[in-house]
């Protein structure tokens, strides 16, 4: 009787015991462990990932702090990233730590190899316990690489493509670009240095195309592009052009006979404007007289 009194005293005082030193490690209860899908096959360069779900009052930055370094490495396994997320927040915070590994080893042939079991101090009294969780390593090549060196082939290169068929369409398209930038430069520009835009109307065109974007309501605008054009006449006549002068103006300069009757209205229109005291701003008169000089311009031009 006495000795099995004894066993029980015994008993209770190593559960007792026990139950100390659990309580002084302080190891964190795992809700949820998630190692890696496959065990097999896995190959040089391969990441693996093992989650973990657990609930402490250790704030996240410390938890951070005490996690093993990026780059450690263990049995050629290297750990390349850490990631820990807060999942529920309380009098005890719910954490979601994750460990991402990638095999790095030079084996040549399938060998065990495994995640490391840590231990993470997380705090002065907390801690994480992870088991080692163990996998196959399979090599690419089961041997020597000697062999497949000697029977590596030299990589073909891609078929190229004939582009003659091509060239003729191409050239004729480039060149049908440049003759339209070139036509277009030419035909709008009004810059004197550019070849055959010396004209006196080209010079009138410009200036009267200028007044004609002006949308403040102004009288003389329209006498003034009437005195350029009357100017540009001048010059290209060499003396004073009046109206029964414009049959001569026409015979010594024919390219402006497809305007002779555009011209003779001209000047019945200058008449009218230029003598009369009761004329007032017109926007469509000014287009008119831009449509006039623009088509001088181009006779001028040859165009």
């Amino acid at each position: 009787m006495m000795t099995l009194l004894l066993k029980l005293l015994l008993l209770i005082a190593l559960l007792f015991q026990s139950a100390f030193v659990f309580a002084e490690s302080g190891a964190i209860a795992i809700s949820n462990l998630t190692n890696p899908q496959r065990s097999t096959g896995i190959q040089i360069g391969d990441v693996l990932k093992r989650s973990l779900t657990f609930e402490t009052s250790t704030p996240q930055q410390m938890i951070m702090k005490a996690l093993p370094a990026k780059g450690t490495r263990n049995d050629e396994v290297e750990l390349i990233a850490t990631n820990v997320e807060r999942l529920k927040e309380g009098s005890k915070n719910q954490y979601k730590l994750e460990l991402i590994y990638q095999v790095f080893t030079n084996a040549t042939r399938p060998k065990v190899m495994a995640l490391p079991a840590q231990t993470i101090n997380i705090s002065s009294n907390e801690e994480l316990s992870l088991p080692t969780w163990r996998f196959w390593f399979s090599p690419l090549v089961e041997a020597s690489i000697f062999n497949a060196k000697a029977n590596v082939q030299p990589q073909v290169k891609p078929a190229s493509l004939d582009i003659n068929q091509y060239a003729i369409g191409l050239k004729v398209f480039a060149g049908m670009l440049i003759f339209s930038i070139i036509g277009l430069i030419y035909v709008n520009a009004d810059a004197k240095w550019l070849p055959f835009n010396k004209g006196d109307f080209s010079h009138a065109h410009k200036e009267i195309k200028l007044l004609s974007k002006s949308k403040v309501p102004d009288a003389n605008r329209v006498k003034q592009a009437i005195f350029c054009l009357h100017k540009s006449f001048n010059k290209t006549y060499g003396n004073n052009l009046f109206a029964n002068h414009l049959d001569d103006f026409i015979s010594q300069h024919p390219r402006f006979k497809p305007l002779h009757n555009e011209i003779i209205e001209f000047f019945k229109l200058s008449n009218q404007i230029l003598f009369s005291n009761q004329f007032d701003d017109n926007h469509e008169l000014m287009l008119t007289l831009l449509s006039l000089s623009r088509s001088l311009r181009n006779c001028e031009r040859g165009v």
